[in-house]
């Protein structure tokens, strides 16, 4: 009898876990949609009032609630909002607010679903922190940002979990030993941009 009762129980959770829902909206307010989600789910949110505005989610089929978070999650960082968790609430607040919550910090990649603005610290091995900063700054979303830590030789990246995964791939192609040959090659091509530069505002003194 025992064992039947665990097995019940077992059947009751997987039944439960793979429980699907309608979540299609045409067009939809986004406070609704918030609404529709956290009603089929039980999962409390606190919606900022500056949240508004009409998204499209489209699944003719019925998704899982794991499914159906993700898609709520895209769609609103597509319209510039961000999902914050604190203990056992979700905030939805514009992404720029969301940016200085209390995000996420991680050293280690976080997961590119469900959509959200996270922190990531980057140990590079091989490349300076100075550098990535001037080159690849632009790297980061229009909500994102992206500073180095000299001393430590990281970088601090704020940003959609979709881009951090997009930086990361970045990352690992650029941090990698380099020869010395290319590492002389590369020492002369900033001198001589250098001193083209220094060249040209010595021109334009003397005009």
């Amino acid at each position: 009898m025992k064992t039947l009762f665990t097995l019940l129980l077992i059947t009751a959770s997987t039944a439960f876990a793979q429980e699907k829902i309608n979540f299609n909206f045409n067009n939809e307010e986004i406070t609704k949609i918030i609404q529709t989600y956290s009603k089929e789910s039980g999962q409390k949110f606190v919606i900022d009032s500056t949240v508004r505005g009409k998204i499209t989610i489209l699944n003719p089929e019925k998704i899982s609630k794991e499914e159906a978070f993700n898609a709520l999650s895209e769609g609103l960082a597509i319209n510039g909002f961000g999902i914050v968790k604190n203990e056992d609430v979700f905030t939805v607040r514009n992404a720029r607010s969301a940016q200085r919550d209390n995000l996420q910090v991680s050293t280690a990649l976080p997961a590119a679903k469900p959509q959200r603005m996270a922190t990531w610290v980057i140990n590079l091995q091989n490349i300076s922190a100075g550098d990535v900063q001037k080159d690849l700054r632009l790297l980061t979303s229009s909500y994102g940002e992206l500073s180095s830590v000299g001393k430590t030789n990281q970088i601090v990246i704020t940003d959609w979990t979709s881009n951090l995964q997009r930086v990361a791939a970045l990352i690992k192609e650029v941090d990698v030993p380099v020869s010395d040959k290319i590492a002389k090659l590369a020492a002369t091509t900033e001198k001589k941009e250098s001193s083209c530069k220094c060249n040209k505002k010595s021109e334009d003194a003397k005009n």
